[in-house]
């Protein structure tokens, strides 16, 4: 059936192939930025969450260091190709959210993580090849103040944004010529229960 639609991507497949990528790499990355600073191994800690939401912000139990993953959606017109394929730059921000026993210390862990994504995009641009990605553009980093107020004293951030290249969106020529019936599921076939009896026994009975 596959065949018929041709692949559908969604947002989230993006989103997931970035965490993914990040979740492999992260701690060799960590592991060279220690080398070339002439940090102890094992000083920088590897992030703890990675994950997926619609804007940058962090809750109460959200655990440090922690990656925020976000896809806005298109970064640009799509386009297809003479089979109907079509491919398209999509958005794409990384927040790294930091914390140290100082805020000196926090601002370089968050700047550090900032580099440590950079550079894995940058040098994986295929990312964990769920998908066909055919390409990253780096568009901006900042630092900026963590999303809770109150946690802004202890915490700092970096923000990287980019846009990836994703091909085979979805094929304007591809389809079923009609609507194909749903496979019932589990039950679905099971006739509907009209009446039924209970027998009801007090506790201690």
């Amino acid at each position: 059936m596959t065949d018929v639609f041709e692949p559908i991507f969604d947002g989230s497949v993006l989103t997931r192939s970035v965490i993914a990528t990040l979740k492999n790499w992260m701690p060799t990355y960590i592991q060279e930025v220690e080398v070339q600073r002439g940090y102890t191994q094992g000083a920088i800690p590897v992030p703890r969450i990675y994950t997926e939401r619609n804007e940058f912000t962090t809750f109460a139990d959200d655990m440090i260091p922690m990656v925020i993953v976000i896809s806005p959606g298109l970064a640009g017109e799509p386009h297809h190709d003479g089979e109907g394929r079509y491919s398209g730059w999509w958005g794409l921000g990384i927040g790294v959210i930091a914390a140290a026993n100082t805020e000196e210390n926090s601002e370089r862990l968050a700047k550090i993580y900032g580099a440590c994504v950079r550079a894995i995009m940058l040098q994986h641009q295929a990312l964990d090849e769920v998908w066909e990605y055919s390409g990253v553009q780096y568009l901006d980093e900042t630092f900026i103040d963590v999303p809770d107020p109150e946690q802004q004293r202890t915490m700092r951030s970096a923000r990287v944004v980019m846009r990836v290249a994703v091909e085979n969106i979805t094929n304007k020529w591809a389809g079923p010529d009609a609507p194909i019936p749903a496979t019932p599921g589990p039950g679905d076939d099971w006739p509907t229960v009209e009446t039924a009896d209970a027998v009801v026994q007090r506790k201690g009975d």
